[in-house]
This record gives structure tokens, C-alpha cells and sequence, in this order.
């Protein structure tokens, strides 16, 4: 019982602070582009474009300088999405390895 709840509350932090990353101060992402399964960003504090994409995790890469920062770990290969609502807002829906689904809107920074 404890192993469970565990398990489920860290799914949870994790979840929460992969949200809180996309909305950071720090970066001040700017929507871009939009597809199904991935994600234009515009950095405004750095001036680098990122994209999110997937790998058996969520994570960002700079377009210009390569690299990648995971964000999300323990997807279930190519199931999750990206649906435009409006100009600065995206739903995020994912499936877990362990089955469970989360959701979410983000809402990015307006262009400056």
C-alpha cells in the first residue's frame, strides 16, 4: 500500500513540475508552432528556439545548439499529444508507462 501511494504521488510531482517548467519565468516560452506530436517554442530570456519532443520521456532540445533537457519521463512510446486551444494555450494529454493519463493546459507567454 505505501509502494503504491508512493509511486503515485511521485507520478504526480513529476507530472506538476514538467507543467511548472513550461510556464517558468525563466524561460518564457512563446508559442510558435503546434503539431500532434510536438512543439515550437521561443525562448524570450535565451532568444533560442526549443522543441519538445519525445523519446520514452518529454524533452526539450534547442534548435541551434543542439543538446536536450528531459522533462517527462516514463511515456508510453507516441502516446501523448499537443492540441492548439488558442495563440498562447495548448492541451497536453499523456499515457504513463504504468497506464495512468494526465492532462493539461499550459499556457505559454504572449510574443513580446
Amino acid at each position: 500500500m505505501r509502494q503504491v501511494g508512493k509511486m503515485n504521488l511521485e507520478s504526480t510531482i513529476t507530472w506538476h513540475l514538467f507543467l511548472r517548467e513550461l510556464e517558468s519565468v525563466n524561460h518564457r516560452f512563446e508559442l510558435m508552432e503546434v503539431r500532434d506530436n510536438w512543439l515550437l517554442l521561443y525562448s524570450q530570456t535565451t532568444d533560442q528556439k526549443y522543441e519538445l519532443r519525445e523519446n520514452h520521456a518529454l524533452y526539450l532540445t534547442c534548435q541551434n545548439k543542439g543538446g536536450y533537457m528531459p522533462l517527462l519521463d516514463s511515456i508510453k512510446n507516441h502516446e501523448y499529444s499537443f492540441t492548439q486551444l488558442d495563440s498562447q494555450r495548448v492541451l497536453i494529454k499523456v499515457t504513463r508507462k504504468d497506464g495512468e493519463k494526465a492532462s493539461a493546459i499550459v499556457k505559454f507567454y504572449p510574443p513580446k
